[in-house]
């Protein structure tokens, strides 16, 4: 990639980053931290995950960092539901609430919103925004398989 490009595309990222940070503050969901937004989002995608599964999603966090925080948002919050599979005890799934799957329905219209300032911000047509979505596509595709996950299409 071109230097200009790959500086371009740091720049933006960095500025969208800020820009949502900064909404996404003002619009604290649940009163849910960034770990927990992102927990919540995992398994609103994947339907299921066993707790190892999110925990090798985060190789900087530890699992009892991980177990932690679903803890929390199972016994104080009452987002998800953990359950313990009969033919293999030594995992514990966690699937999302009613009261989570609500949560992660305000989480992704906030998020809506600022995305949607983001496609304004690059002046786009509606045809261009349309004629990007392959580019999109694509792009969510190589970070799949680059983060090794495997995403049922239907609960995206």
């Amino acid at each position: 990639m071109k230097k200009k490009s790959e500086s371009l595309i740091y720049d933006l990222a960095f500025r969208v980053r800020l820009y949502i940070a900064s909404k996404i503050s003002e619009k604290k969901v649940g009163n849910l931290t960034d770990r927990e937004s992102l927990i919540i989002e995992l398994i609103g995608m994947k339907g299921s995950m066993s707790i190892s599964e999110i925990g090798s999603l985060y190789p900087t966090v530890s699992n009892s960092t991980i177990s932690t925080t679903i803890t929390k948002l199972w016994k104080d919050k009452q987002l998800v539901d953990k359950r313990i599979l009969p033919e293999n005890q030594r995992v514990t799934t966690v699937t999302l609430t009613e009261k989570g799957q609500k949560i992660l329905s305000e989480i992704r219209r906030t998020q809506s919103e600022v995305f949607s300032t983001v496609a304004i911000s690059l002046g786009l047509s509606p045809d261009q925004v349309e004629s990007s979505q392959e580019i999109i596509e694509h792009a969510i595709g190589f970070f799949d398989k680059a983060l090794g996950l495997n995403f049922d299409k239907e609960n995206t």
